[in-house]
């Protein structure tokens, strides 16, 4: 099993990444679930939250709406299927589905702390977790950058020490609890996150064992 995270900064392409993980499962006999980001629904949380100003826990809950929204986007005019809970993944073992979280994490202890921090990335991490599964974030980037050079692998304890970087600032620290390894590709190149589906070497490896 497969958990790819879908960033929001690939909104304009998103949907021709979905077609191309639906006919890799569908080819691969493989499962493959999407956790989406919350791309401008959630840069509209955060300009209500700038201008308004919103709690943190207000905020990350209204955000997390926001990644079912973008969920909803993907899975418009794509065969990927809507999903809200986990169970769900049981009676389609093969092929793509797109997780809506809100009610799936209203309803579990996750032990995410409640912040802007805390984003897609993390909540794909505790999802990959809990379904053993092998997590790929798909962003618009090529991977995690150290003075200019593309970092190939590096451990989650040492991304912690880096500050900010194109995951959020929790990852880490879950990759570190949860002993989860993360393999970030940019998925403007469909071709890319696919290789890294077959266990290539494309972008950067985040290890936390």
């Amino acid at each position: 099993m497969i958990v790819v995270k879908i960033g929001g900064s690939l909104i304009g392409s998103a949907r021709e990444l979905v077609r191309s993980l639906q006919e890799y499962a569908l080819n691969e006999r493989e499962c493959i679930v999407i956790v989406p980001g919350g791309s401008v629904f959630a840069d509209a949380v955060r300009g209500a939250d700038d201008f308004y100003g919103i709690s943190e826990v207000t905020a990350h809950w209204m955000a997390i709406l926001a990644m079912d929204q973008y969920g909803h986007y993907l899975a418009d005019g794509t065969p990927a299927t809507l999903i809200t809970d986990l169970t769900e993944i049981e009676s389609t073992p093969i092929g793509t589905s797109i997780i809506l979280t809100y009610d799936l994490l209203k309803k579990s202890d996750t032990g995410i702390e409640e912040t802007w921090n805390a984003t897609s990335d993390t909540i794909a991490g505790w999802i990959a977790s809990e379904l053993d599964a092998t997590l790929i974030k798909a962003t618009d980037v090529d991977g995690i950058f150290r003075d200019g050079l593309l970092i190939s692998r590096i451990v989650a304890e040492e991304l912690l020490k880096m500050g900010k970087t194109c995951v959020d600032l929790v990852l880490p620290e879950l990759l570190l609890l949860r002993s989860l390894d993360c393999r970030v590709v940019n998925g403007r190149y469909p071709d890319r996150v696919i290789d890294a589906l077959r266990g290539g070497s494309v972008g950067t490896l985040i290890t936390g064992r």
